[in-house]
């Protein structure tokens, strides 16, 4: 009996090991909140590499697994869900709903060489994600961070076709290049025109100098890093993206028409005591309508393939974009092809990971001058009066009788406009990594960024003008060769004790930047047949009597660095950061080839205290941190330290009349400064991270102070020294501000609703000039001399000229004005020419003199502050977004008039002119002469208010159900309808408020080339 006992024991034993060694197949569907299947979501077991993803319908299968697996459920824009399994025999049926995801704390960000949890953050580092970009139609990538978050202000003084934007992060810091550092999938890049935005799969922008001096030398205004998409462990999928779009101006200057014009001049006349001239009415011409580019188009199509394995992965696509200027079409216009390919692949039990990024892009572009004042069609069109024709009796272009001084004819000048820019960009970057332990890797990258730039321009015979022509036609041609590679080796160790966490970097770079050009150019083109495609150098006489020259030149640079950077974080509560990095430039001197740069941040989770947990209904997570550190900046010329040697004439030798002998000079260009060092910033960041409500409401708050000291400048020397200025550092900057974040995420039953805000105040100053007069000049602007300039105390490029009281309304107002007493002691009123109706200007120092020592600062072309605005919402596959954007507490300096031209079309705000006393107090008395020099003084009367909000884009958005997709094998498909540039607010009277900023030149508006409205129809489509 006992022995039966023990037999049946043992059976049982047997059968309760085999059924818990048994395997389990799970399967199920993965669905969204609104019961809609989600095909390709990532299914794994946690902590292996085992997984699937969902098919069309949202099912899966995946077998052998064992009772207490964790299952993974993950999926772009959804929130991560996990799921242990029980203890069940056979299989399991596990459906599973994912919720569309709030701002995740776990959300990983790329930080410089790796990735840091959100939560985990000691800087300030904000993202732009791959929903935020697709939700606007974007030109260029630059305009997917416009508006988007707090520090970044993104503005154009041109929208030409193809025309750069100008990003600057948390103020301008410096006279030379103040753009950020752009980082591509781990590559320091020259550009990112060459990007597709669609391509990109988020944006992370360092803001502070802990976050950024980790790149040390390059980092001083900020690193935007570019992480484009990459392949996933799915089944192969095609997506197809395009739209179709077309333009027109938002707004034209309000100019006089014909009747206006005369009707002025004549009363100008009047005024100078001259008889009114009889003005031939030929025309009654609108030069900005005949010069725009009605409804012109634009499009993109993109193409991409993704999918893989866990072992190896691949995206792929090919995309064109295409645009049409607003002026000159067959001038202005610009073409994208691009085409890349990124693939990754695991082997060695892992332990292998290799991967390749390659772009290439084919860029075709010609352009007119932009907000040129001399002689572009815009400025010929804002100036040129409406009594001309387009074209005379004769057909020829019209001739103006009244307008000089290459003020022509705008559609003329257009049709001998050629010239045109290609380009062919190639980036590569290449990596290998290998885990030597399971908590160490090492990381070798190599990358390449190879550009062919070729410029090519034709001038025909023609004659718009007496001043305005060209007798012999002419070409020109230039190749550039830019040619940078990056090697770079990382050492990376992280390390799990109980509760401590440290994450370790080190590493190395070589950056080597070449580039090499040619050029040449000829005249008379005596080979036939001539025009634009005959237009070769070697068709042109090679005579050496002529213009015909050729050149060339070769520039290096290069850049040798070590840094380090040590992450700890305790229990998820205290977290600390320490970076160093050392750089070596060859554009600087023996005594100061290196700079170093080193950087401290912490962060304190709150609300993981434990005497906090009363606050987690509410709040369910806040944490402080603060930050210090330095960046640099080499953005100067290759060699400037030493003093080069050119040609500088001859000199004869001898009796010049006799036997004298002529020979070549020498001399040296700059004074040689091989003290200069490196250009420094250095920041303080204070900031609060919050998010409340179960995350539904996210808050973030920045305070920075930044001082970009030992600025490299162009200092100014006596005349004498027969030398160009040499580069100095020579200023100190001040940039201080406050940031503010904000997000709300919500709904109610299928309705998915949220907003997103951020305001940011900045206040700049200069602190220091190492010169005499602690001023630097800045932009010079023909008739109105010098209009900007840096002071110490001042902002950096402010706008400096006269102050005005109104106008002189009677004779009493003129004999009360100040005055002063000559060398012969004879009184002399401060504006000795003025008449009742002309400007009153301000005697701001009592003397009685009106000179340079009554110029005062009368505006900052810098925003005080700037702001965006998105909402959004989707309901049973609708979906609508709104996103607006603007800035204020600055002034635009409207300077498109010409006062050298004769006489020019006005503005049609003129037309309310002082006509008698009291009529008005604004605009001056008609007049050509001037004498009182009412519009030739630069004045406040050209500083304009440049506070904007501009309704930015609108796209409403229908997606259709996956089950009325099925039947077409259709994963996704996507219509949408869209408006870019739909309506601005601004009192600017400009044809465009959104102007360049940041610099000591910037904020001069000479006649840019207005951004377009723009309404696009889409489609987004994947199977």
């Amino acid at each position: 009996m006992k022995r039966l006992k023990l037999f049946f024991v043992a059976m049982l034993l047997c059968s309760v090991t085999g059924l818990l060694a048994q395997t389990l197949d799970v399967t199920g569907k993965v669905a969204d909140e609104h019961g809609e299947a989600i095909p390709g979501v990532n299914v794994t077991v946690k902590g292996t590499s085992k997984g699937v993803i969902t098919d069309m319908d949202g099912f899966y299968t995946i077998n052998n697994l064992a009772a207490g697996d964790i299952l993974v459920f993950s999926f772009i824009g959804m929130e991560t869900q996990e799921v242990q399994l029980t203890n069940a025999s056979g299989g399991q049926k596990m459906d599973v709903v994912l919720r569309s995801g709030n701002i995740s704390l776990n959300e990983v960000v790329a930080v410089g060489y790796g990735t840091r949890k959100k939560s985990s953050l000691t800087a300030a580092i904000s993202s732009v994600g791959e929903k935020d970009i697709e939700k606007t139609q974007n030109l260029r990538v630059e305009q997917a961070l416009q508006g988007r978050t707090a520090g970044v202000t993104v503005t154009s003084s041109s929208a030409q076709p193809g025309a750069g934007m100008s990003v600057r992060i948390r103020g301008a810091g410096t006279n030379g290049n103040s753009d950020p550092l752009y980082i591509v999938d781990g590559l320091p890049v020259g550009g990112i025109d060459y990007l597709n935005p669609g391509d990109i799969a988020s944006m992370e922008i360092l803001k502070d100098a802990a976050s950024s001096s980790i790149y040390g030398a390059r980092g001083a205004n900020g690193v935007v890093l570019i992480t484009t998409k990459k392949g996933k462990a799915q089944a192969f999928t095609v997506t197809y993206d395009g739209f179709q779009s077309i333009q027109n101006p938002e707004r034209k200057l309000s100019l006089m028409d014909a009747d206006q014009y005369v009707l002025f001049y004549n009363e100008a006349q009047l005024n100078d005591g001259v008889r009114p001239m009889d003005f031939n009415r030929r025309a009654n011409t609108d030069w900005q309508d005949e010069i725009y580019n009605k409804n012109a188009p634009m499009m993109n199509h993109s193409v991409t393939l993704n999918g893989g394995t866990e072992r190896a992965k691949i995206s792929s696509g090919i995309s064109y974009f295409g645009q049409e200027g607003l002026v000159a079409p067959d001038n202005s216009n610009y073409s994208r092809i691009t085409a890349r390919v990124n693939a990754e692949t695991k082997s060695h039990n892992d332990k292998l990971r290799t991967g390749t990024s390659l772009y290439y892009s084919n860029i075709e572009s010609s352009g007119i001058d932009v907000n040129n004042i001399y002689g572009g069609p815009l400025a010929s069109a804002y100036n040129l009066d409406p009594l001309t024709p387009v074209r005379d009796e004769h057909g020829k272009y019209g001739v103006s009788e009244y307008v000089s001084q290459g003020i022509t004819n705008p559609v003329g000048k257009m049709e001998y406009l050629h010239s045109q820019t290609r380009t062919d960009k190639f980036v590569g970057n290449m990596f290998v990594e290998y885990s030597i332990l399971e908590n160490l890797k090492f990381k070798s990258s190599y990358g390449i960024d190879l550009a062919y730039v070729t410029w090519e321009n034709y001038n025909p015979v023609y004659k718009l003008s007496p001043s305005d022509f060209n007798l012999v036609d002419d070409v020109q041609k230039s190749m550039t060769r830019y040619f940078n590679h990056n090697w770079e080796n990382v050492v990376t160790y992280d390390l799990e004790l109980n509760k401590h966490s440290i994450n370790a970097v080190a590493g190395s770079t070589i950056l080597e930047e070449t580039s090499h050009s040619l050029w040449g150019s000829g005249v008379d083109i005596t080979k036939t047949p001539k025009g634009e495609d005959y237009a070769y150098i070697d068709n042109t006489i090679s005579d050496k009597e002529t213009r015909n020259s050729s050149g060339g030149m070769g520039i290096p640079n290069r850049l040798l660095s070590f840094f380090s950077r040590v992450n700890y974080d305790y229990n998820e509560k205290y977290f600390f950061s320490a970076t160093f990095r050392a750089d070596g430039s060859s554009r600087f001197g023996p005594d100061n080839k290196y700079g170093y740069f080193p950087s401290f941040s912490g962060g304190w989770v709150l609300t993981n205290e434990d005497y906090a947990a009363s606050l987690k209904s509410i709040a369910n997570f806040i944490k402080l941190r603060a930050s210090w550190g330095q960046n640099g900046s080499n953005h100067i010329g290759n060699f400037v330290y030493v003093s080069n040697i050119s040609d500088a004439g001859s000199y004869v030798i001898g009796n010049p009349l006799t036997s004298g002998i002529s020979m070549q000079g020498l001399a040296p260009n700059t004074i040689p400064t091989p003290d200069i060092r490196w250009e420094t910033s250095e920041q303080t960041d204070i900031g609060l991270d919050a998010h409340f409500l179960d995350s539904k409401f996210t808050f973030t708050f920045d305070y920075y102070n930044k001082l970009t000291k030992d600025l490299l400048l162009a200092v100014k020397i006596p005349g004498h020294y027969g030398s160009n200025s040499p580069i100095d550092n020579a200023a100190e900057v001040r940039n201080r501000g406050y940031e503010f974040e904000f997000g709300y995420n919500d709904k109610a039953g299928a309705f998915n609703w949220g907003v997103n805000a951020n305001i940011s105040f900045n206040e700049n100053e200069v602190t220091y000039i190492g010169n005499d007069e602690k001023v630097l000049g800045g932009a010079v602007v023909q008739t109105y001399g010098l209009v900007t300039r840096a002071e110490e105390g001042e902002p950096l490029g402010y706008f400096w000229g006269y102050q005005t009281d109104g106008l002189f309304q009677n004779q009493t107002d003129i004999d009360n004005m100040p005055v002063s007493v000559n060398e012969n002691g004879d009184i002399v009123k401060m504006q000795p020419h003025a008449q009742p109706g002309d400007v009153r200007f301000i005697d701001q120092n009592g003397d009685g003199v009106l000179d340079d020592n009554d110029k005062i600062n009368l505006g900052n072309s810098n925003p005080v502050y700037f702001y965006g605005l998105s909402l959004f919402a989707d309901w049973k596959g609708f979906d609508v977004s709104v996103f607006m954007q603007g800035a204020g507490g600055h002034q635009i300096a409207n300077l498109s008039r010409r006062l050298d031209a004769g006489l020019t079309n006005l503005p049609a705000t003129m037309l309310n002119r002082w006509t008698g006393e009291n009529s008005t107090n604004n605009e001056p008395r008609a007049s050509i002469e001037d004498p009182n020099k009412n519009y030739s003084l630069f004045s406040d009367r050209y500083v304009v208010d440049g506070d904007y909000l501009r309704i930015k884009n609108v796209q409403l958005g229908y997606t259709f159900s996956q089950k009325a997709l099925s039947r077409f094998k259709i994963e996704h498909l996507k219509l949408y309808v869209a408006a870019q540039n739909l309506y601005t607010f601004t009192d600017y009277s400009g044809v465009d408020v959104e102007f360049g900023s940041g610099t000591i030149n910037s904020g001069v508006d000479t006649g840019t080339y207005p951004q377009a409205r723009t309404f696009t129809v889409g489609m987004n489509l994947r199977f």
